[in-house]
C-alpha cells in the first residue's frame, strides 16, 4: 500500500468533518429560520381569525341589538299611543279645552322625545365597533 495515499486520505478526513459541520450548521440554521417564519405565519392567522371572529360577533350583536330594537319601539309605540290617549282624556276632562289638551301633549312628548335621544347618543358613544377595534388597539 501507497503510504502517501494513506497521508491523504487521513489529510481530507479532518477537512471533510470541517464541511460536514458547516454543512449541518447551516442545515439548523435553516430549519431555525423556516420555524420562524412558520410561528410567524401561524401568528398571522391565528390573529386574522381572531379578527373575522371579533367581527362577527360584533355583526351579530349589532342585528339581534337591531331586532330587539324594532321589537320595542313596535310595543312602545303602541303603550305610548294608549298613554297619550289617556293623558289627554284626563287633561281635557280637567281644563276642558282640546286645544290646550294637545299643546300638553306635545310639550310632554317632545321634551320625552329629546331625553330619549340624548340618551341615544351617549350609548352609541359607547358600543359599535369603531369602539370596539379602538378598544383592542388600546390594548396593544
Amino acid at each position: 500500500m501507497d503510504t502517501s495515499e494513506q497521508n491523504n486520505t487521513f489529510e481530507k478526513q479532518p477537512h471533510d468533518n470541517e464541511l460536514d459541520l458547516q454543512a449541518a450548521s447551516f442545515k439548523k440554521t435553516y430549519e431555525s429560520i423556516e420555524a420562524l417564519f412558520g410561528s410567524k405565519i401561524a401568528r398571522l392567522i391565528a390573529s386574522k381569525n381572531l379578527i373575522a371572529a371579533e367581527a362577527k360577533l360584533s355583526l351579530s350583536a349589532v342585528l339581534l341589538s337591531f331586532a330587539i330594537s324594532l321589537t320595542l319601539v313596535v310595543i312602545a309605540a303602541v303603550v305610548w299611543i294608549l298613554l297619550n290617549i289617556g293623558v289627554g282624556l284626563i287633561v281635557y276632562k280637567l281644563i276642558q279645552s282640546l286645544s290646550l289638551s294637545i299643546i300638553l301633549l306635545l310639550i310632554i312628548n317632545t321634551s320625552l322625545g329629546l331625553w330619549l335621544f340624548s340618551q341615544l347618543r351617549k350609548i352609541w358613544d359607547l358600543v359599535g365597533f369603531h369602539t370596539t377595534v379602538a378598544k383592542i388597539a388600546e390594548g396593544e
